[in-house]
């Protein structure tokens, strides 16, 4: 049974049942203001014969009909009769029908005590029959003016056929209105799914939810996001494959050709198997990259991190740096501010933020000329240690500076440079997971500056001890 079926069959159980409920209470209303009126009015109708026939005990006939002629104009006193035994008619000339007279007398002698019908006779004997009409009825007749179709001239049971048909056709009505409104967004989500299954990740659903602001919207609101986030993962990962492949595709076009070399020529195959090592070298470097990079993307699992000092870890990151910039005839320098504190800490994963710097200063060292000075400055603001690498290089093209930090872009001053193009995409995904900032900017008149921004950590006892 489907979703719509079982909420349009719940509903409809619900809107008949509460028919059910408000006509059993409608009913029983009425049954009760019916007997609440009929009592009331057979206690006046008693008090009244009961009256007349004192009335008559009294003064006889003529003392019955003044006081019959002074409730004229209540309605219960067209209920009480005074018939007289030789002429079997209403002292007061009203029309009954002797088949009632008849019915009245026999149960005023079966009932001798009843107020309902009695016999009294006059000072001559005759015989004068008093009683109320309709007092062989015990129960109240149930209301039914309320119920009344006005204009429509069929009994009242046909008018309540008709209102409950109505209220049923209306109720069904409204089933079927809650029912479809609550599975439509539903139906909408599930051929969303199947799209996005079917490989279709531009599907988006919240536009079709009609303006809605519930649960459900807020659902196809969340669709949209997981669409939205699968497209850019697929779309990375073609990316990434694409790139892969095109840098895969030269070193083993290298390769190749050096051992055709070797065979044409191995009289200098120490000098091709040199060359050889280097690209194996440089593959292995590149799937290295790839592999990091991969884990840091689509990792859900956060980074170990632990607390460390800042100033050593630079220190020592610039002392291994020392040996490449030597062998480039450069310098690298740690600048820290006179502010900053021996123990100053951050919280983050040195293994990765090695990487991260290492990176930078080795694209730094890469592009700067012979001689020059690469500094590592130190400072801080409230909140963040603030991290600067500035080289001597070439610097970047002002519309290239944004894409710089995206796997496998190669800015226009990298022509003829070796490196994977992962460089600084790892070392943005690094600092994005210690949840700090990197961004490039030009110096003038020439030179890249690479700047990290890290939360600072309070300096703990552990940390203080240390230094």
């Amino acid at each position: 049974m489907k979703l719509f079926q079982r909420i349009f069959a719940t509903f409809c159980a619900v809107i008949i049942c509460a028919i059910f409920v408000a006509s059993f209470s409608f009913w029983l209303v009425q049954n009760t203001l019916a007997e609440n009126q009929f009592n009331q009015r057979r206690t006046i109708e008693t008090t009244l014969m009961n009256s007349i026939v004192s009335a008559f005990r009294s003064r006889g006939d003529a003392g019955a009909r003044d006081l019959l002629n002074e409730w004229r104009h209540n309605p219960v006193s067209n209920a009480v009769f005074v018939i007289s035994g030789d002429e079997k008619k209403d002292i007061l000339g009203r029309h009954i029908d002797n088949r009632t007279i008849e019915r009245a007398r026999v149960f005023a002698v079966n009932n001798p005590d009843s107020e309902l019908a009695h016999i009294e006779y006059g000072r001559f004997g005759e015989e004068y029959l008093f009683f109320i009409r309709g007092w062989d009825n015990h129960q109240a007749k149930r209301l039914h003016s309320t119920l009344f179709i006005p204009g429509l001239p069929l009994a009242p049971i046909w008018h309540e056929f008709i209102i409950l048909s109505f209220i049923i056709l209306v109720g069904l009505l409204m089933a079927y209105i809650l029912a479809n409104n609550i599975t439509k967004p539903i139906r909408i989500l599930g051929n969303g799914m199947n799209k996005v299954a079917n490989g279709e990740l531009t599907t988006r659903i919240s536009q079709q939810m009609d303006d809605r602001d519930d649960e459900l919207s807020q659902l196809a609101g969340q669709f949209d996001k997981m669409a939205e986030k699968l497209e850019k993962l697929v779309a990375k990962e073609r990316h990434l494959l694409h790139h892969v492949s095109h840098e895969m595709r030269s070193p083993l076009a290298r390769m190749q050709a050096i051992i055709g070399l070797i065979q044409a020529q191995p009289q200098k195959q120490e000098q091709y198997l040199k060359r050889l090592e280097g690209e194996l070298t440089r593959m292995d470097l590149l799937v290295g990259e790839l592999l990091t990079l991969s884990r840091l993307e689509t990792s859900n699992v956060p980074l170990e991190k632990e607390s460390m000092l800042l100033l050593p870890f630079l220190s020592n990151l610039v002392e291994d740096s020392q040996t490449v910039a030597q062998q480039n005839r450069q310098t690298v320098r740690l600048v820290p501010d006179a502010k900053i504190p021996a123990n100053a800490t951050l919280n983050g994963n040195e293994r990765y933020l090695y990487r991260a710097f290492d990176n930078i200063i080795r694209n730094a060292m890469n592009y700067s000329p012979e001689g020059s000075t690469i500094q590592v400055k130190v400072c801080q603001d409230g909140k963040h240690w603030i991290i600067d690498i500035a080289d001597n290089g070439p610097g970047v093209d002002e519309m290239q500076l944004p894409h710089i930090f995206t796997a496998f872009y190669r800015a226009d001053s990298s022509a003829g440079k070796q490196g994977t193009g992962l460089g600084l995409a790892l070392a943005k995904h690094i600092i994005d997971q210690h949840e700090g900032k990197i961004m490039a900017e030009n110096i003038k008149p020439n030179g890249l500056n690479v700047r990290f921004i890290l939360p600072k950590k309070k300096p703990s006892e552990k940390a203080a001890k240390a230094v």
